[in-house]
């Protein structure tokens, strides 16, 4: 069994359960009839964006890619698997492969895995005046488990594993199943992400901002989902801790909050906000369950300075 709150960055995020009460979940709809108009003003510097995939394998596989910035040269990519507890391993060059060995705990074995990757052409997105670390196209990377591809990413993972295995070995079926932002928030800024809540689901761009109201109303949080507003959170001096349940693509989606260390710590904590998908409507949150399959969930963990 997987526990959910493994999967998630930062570990902060796993204490929101005890922070909201199920008597605060609201829902509403994604989509209202008015869009949301953005105060913010700025897009935050995003310092890593990490990738958790879940591999339908036996047993099945917990896989993570880390992109981040380096204070010198090319964003750098981290690999930890094949549990949630596994360490990240640096892959110090732009191109090569790598073998990890085999784990043997109480519960199961797992197999060695075989790393490919190429980042030598990688493209990154240029529209942010601090792009994300994640490349978008011109590159691959690939694990191998028991002759047998358990990821494959990038656009060009198809022609490599072509060309490398001759269709030889199976492909496994995988799917993300988190990614956590780690971004250094100005004043007035907002985050935006994309994201498949559900495998096979439409891709949503989901938008995370935090601003400064006018006329004395304090700060406000706002999730907007594909430009509609989904949450909006007032007086956050005082609502610092919250959560709401929303619809998107018909299923429910819990949005949590905890923004107690961004106020009252100091020196001043990290900003979380989390969405998670859940298959129905319980009458617990999901964070209280354990799940061989978990939603997706998207994390945003927000810091006044890098670190």
């Amino acid at each position: 069994m997987v526990s959910a709150s493994s999967l998630l960055l930062p570990s902060s995020v796993r204490d929101l359960a005890s922070c909201v009460s199920d008597g605060a979940v609201r829902v509403a709809c994604t989509t209202p009839a008015s869009t949301l108009v953005a105060s913010a003003s700025s897009s935050p510097a995003t310092l890593s964006v990490t990738a958790t995939y879940h591999a339908c394998t036996s047993p099945p596989l917990l896989l993570r890619l880390t992109w981040a910035h380096s204070p010198v040269g090319p964003p750098t990519l981290s690999f930890a698997g094949p549990t949630a507890s596994s360490p990240a391993v640096l892959l110090r060059r732009r191109k090569g492969t790598r073998s990890l060995p085999s784990s043997d705990d109480h519960h199961h074995h797992q197999a060695p895995l075989a790393l490919f990757w190429d980042l030598t052409a990688a493209k990154y997105a240029t529209a942010a005046a601090d792009s994300s670390p994640e490349p978008v196209s011109g590159f691959y990377f690939v694990a191998v488990a028991n002759a047998e591809v358990v990821l494959a990413v990038g656009d060009l993972a198809a022609e490599f594993v072509k060309a490398k295995f001759e269709g030889q070995i199976p492909k496994a079926r995988f799917h993300p199943v988190a990614r956590a932002d780690r971004v250094v928030a100005a004043p007035n800024a907002m985050h935006t992400a994309r994201v498949r809540f559900a495998e096979g689901a439409p891709e949503h761009e989901v938008t995370v901002g935090c601003a400064t109201t006018s006329g004395g109303g304090g700060e406000e949080l706002w999730v907007s989902v594909d430009g509609k507003r989904a949450v909006h959170a007032r007086r956050l001096r005082w609502n610092f801790r919250g959560n709401q349940t929303v619809f998107v693509d018909g299923a429910p989606v819990d949005v949590l909050w905890d923004l107690h260390g961004w106020w009252f710590r100091d020196p001043p904590g990290c900003a979380v906000v989390m969405l998670r998908a859940r298959s129905a409507l319980e009458s617990r949150l999901w964070l209280e369950e354990e799940a061989a399959a978990p939603g997706f969930a998207l994390v945003v963990q927000a810091l006044r300075a890098p670190p």
